[in-house]
């Protein structure tokens, strides 16, 4: 077998078992996600931190597997070590990881919010003066809500990251997939 096919199917190899490794993982955390959103402080962190440390481990893995001269295998080495310490901070940290998340989402609103008042009274009323001032108030209730009801932000935000989730795992199952089927193909 020529040098060429070797690492491509060496590189085939890998990706798949990368694939596999986050669609599993990305399918169990949606689901578990989905039937049990009331424990979204902890859980998502969780979760989150051991999909970037498995997408870690496996991005690095491959990195180390793949390398050649001409690759770009540092920055998959560099991006997996990457998703090693997020996935640490997020495990060890997730609590405090999500309700900052969240406050700072709420934080964000208020500030365009106060942005969108200003530039209302930059502008003519021609200009679309009202819809700014719409937009900044509609903006600064919604982080007030965000910033006074985390918890309830925190809920759904599990339920949507869920379905995001499961879509993930499947959609990285399929590639697992299709990529066992290219290996076989040019083995």
């Amino acid at each position: 077998m020529a040098t060429d096919d070797r690492s491509t199917l060496d590189l085939l190899r890998g990706s798949r078992i990368t694939a596999y490794s986050i669609g599993i993982v990305s399918l169990m955390a949606g689901l578990f996600l989905l039937f049990w959103p009331d424990k979204t402080a902890h859980v998502v962190g969780v979760i989150l931190g051991v999909l970037f440390l498995v997408s870690g481990f496996a991005q690095s893995a491959e990195a180390v597997t793949t390398h050649r001269k001409g690759s770009a295998w540092g920055f998959l080495l560099l991006r997996g070590v990457v998703n090693i310490g997020f996935g640490l901070v997020l495990i060890f940290w997730a609590g405090a990881v999500s309700t900052t998340i969240v406050w700072l989402i709420g934080l964000d609103f208020v500030i365009t919010g106060v942005l969108a008042l200003i530039a209302s009274l930059l502008i003519d009323k021609e200009m679309g003066r009202a819809s700014l001032i719409i937009h900044g108030l509609l903006s600064i209730g919604i982080g007030i809500a965000v910033m006074a009801w985390p918890n309830s932000i925190k809920y759904a935000a599990a339920i949507l990251i869920a379905i995001v989730m499961i879509l993930i795992g499947l959609l990285m199952l399929a590639s697992g997939y299709q990529l066992s089927k290219a290996s076989k193909a040019l083995a």
